[in-house]
């Protein structure tokens, strides 16, 4: 699997506890020479990231920072694949039950309560999976090292 990571420049906004700070990543089009100290209007369609700091940078030092991207196929995956698959278990599992203890009575009730709560809970999955990667010590962004 090749590197896909990527060097980019952005300006520090501010520390944050642990040895982390929040960076504005510099979009090259906007910031030719602005250096992230323009109004907060020209930059409201950049993207600012929690980046670990292993140098020691201050607040609105130019920085050059390495930012791991995440596999958009593994994300959409789990993002769109969960609730589908947990959708059409609660169909199956409705109609299974349905036939198992009512003799088929109440099929629609059963697939429709089913598939609601299944759905339901892979959405809580996916809500706690999000919090757990937000939370997680692994940074994608790391300051490589400080700019003049």
């Amino acid at each position: 699997m090749k590197d896909d990571r990527q060097v980019r420049e952005g300006v520090v906004l501010s520390r944050e506890s642990g040895g982390a700070v929040e960076v504005l990543v510099l979009d090259i089009s906007v910031c030719k020479s602005c250096e992230g100290g323009c109004n907060d209007r020209d930059h409201e369609n950049s993207v600012r990231v929690h980046a670990r700091d292993p140098i020691g940078v201050t607040k609105r030092d130019k920085v050059e920072l390495e930012i791991n991207p995440r596999s958009f196929g593994k994300v959409s995956a789990i993002v769109f694949g969960v609730p589908a698959v947990s959708l059409l278990s609660g169909l199956g599992l409705g109609t299974l039950l349905s036939n198992f203890f009512l003799n088929g009575n109440y099929i629609r009730a059963f697939q429709g309560g089913l598939s609601g709560l299944l759905f339901l809970l892979s959405l809580t999955f996916l809500i706690l999976y999000d919090r757990h990667l937000a939370d997680s010590d692994e940074s994608r962004a790391v300051i490589t090292r400080k700019l003049d």
